[in-house]
């Protein structure tokens, strides 16, 4: 009897496929595929333990080397022992054991340099900015050995808290706006330009995280309250800078995405950049990052800074309700003011755009 199965091959070359699918449409199916094979065959409680016993093994492997040298040269030695083992690790196996211990050396081994370069400075004012030099070199060293996602993702997280410490223990409050712009440019650049390395998703994810929770301190950061408890005074500091900056970027999405500058006649477009423009002026620059995020994840698909944006618009809407210096009555015709003028926007959106634009 013959066999009338198709195989993937002989499916994907046949004619009545090849009309209907592009070939981005085969790169998308062929990664998945890709995934679904590389994806690991043990259950997921058996992953779990094995990746518990390597942090616990490392936790412990940690404690040995601090009580056997304790000392700030010891700590770096140790620091970079541990570092290379994981980077090591990394490359050599994709056993969950394996990787898992890699990853759990290499935090270990970053936190012992940091420890290690940290006690051989005599004051606070000067481990602050020695850490983030320290740090931001083991960055740029590990970053393409390790092969972990994890640790590509957390590494520049942990490097923007530092400058931030920085920032505020030196009160170089104007560098804040230079970080923000940072973070806005590094996430644009890597989500919007074509065919970007797998190898940068790490980052790129960083920063976008990175994007809405600086400014979420900074504006926590400039409330009565927090101030007084960290400063002894009130101090605020504007947020224009950020604000402008950030508005235009969110302009050149619009543009980017769109297909350029030719459609800047467009009804809809307009009304795009008119509404940033208002927000701009009225509102807090979380919301106009969050904007952000939103616009990038449905257009490229990325659910991850969609549910991003999510989670951070209603924290900017809170902090920006709190910050009005009004009273509550005010507030509450505020709040029901924008949502009919939200409301009105999707209406003059649904008649201005294409059908298939708007969702």
């Amino acid at each position: 009897m013959k066999n009338n199965t198709l195989t993937l091959n002989e499916l994907f070359n046949h004619p009545d496929v090849r009309k209907t699918t592009g070939p981005q449409d085969m790169e998308r199916i062929e990664a998945v595929l890709e995934k679904e094979s590389n994806a690991p065959k043990e259950p997921v409680f058996i992953r779990a333990l094995l990746g518990l016993g390597a942090w616990v093994a490392a936790i412990f492997l940690t404690i040995f080397s601090y009580e056997m040298e304790k000392s700030s040269t010891g700590a770096i030695i140790f620091g970079c022992a541990f570092m290379g083992a994981g980077i090591i690790l990394s490359r050599i196996h994709r056993a969950v054991f394996l990787q898992q211990l890699a990853l759990a050396l290499a935090f270990a081994g970053n936190l012992l340099i940091l420890y290690g370069v940290g006690e051989k400075c005599d004051r606070f004012h000067e481990i602050v900015p020695v850490l983030v030099l320290t740090h931001a070199a083991l960055c740029l060293l590990v970053y393409p050995l390790l092969q972990n996602s994890i640790y590509r993702f957390l590494a520049p997280i942990g490097l923007t808290i530092l400058l931030i410490v920085w920032i505020v223990d030196e009160k170089a409050f104007d560098w804040i706006h230079v970080l923000i712009a940072a973070e806005a440019v590094l996430t644009g650049v890597l989500f919007l330009k074509n065919r970007v390395p797998q190898f940068f998703k790490p980052l790129a994810y960083a920063a976008a995280f990175m994007l809405p929770s600086t400014l979420l301190f900074w504006n926590l950061y400039q409330t009565a309250e927090f101030s007084d408890i960290f400063l002894g005074r009130n101090h605020i500091e504007p947020l224009w800078p950020a604000t402008l900056f950030l508005a235009g970027g969110l302009i050149y999405i619009y543009f980017h995405l769109s297909g350029g500058l030719s459609r800047i006649a467009k009804p809809w477009m307009i009304l795009a950049l008119g509404a940033t423009i208002f927000l701009g002026i009225f509102s807090t620059p979380g919301i106009l990052v969050v904007i952000g995020l939103l616009v990038l994840g449905y257009s490229l698909d990325e659910w991850i800074l969609t549910w991003l944006a999510y989670v951070f618009l209603p924290v900017f809407l809170i902090v920006f309700y709190y910050n009005l210096q009004i009273s509550l009555e005010y507030k509450s015709y505020i709040i029901m003011g924008s949502g009919l003028i939200l409301l009105g926007v999707r209406w003059i959106a649904g008649r201005l755009m294409p059908k298939e634009v708007v969702r």
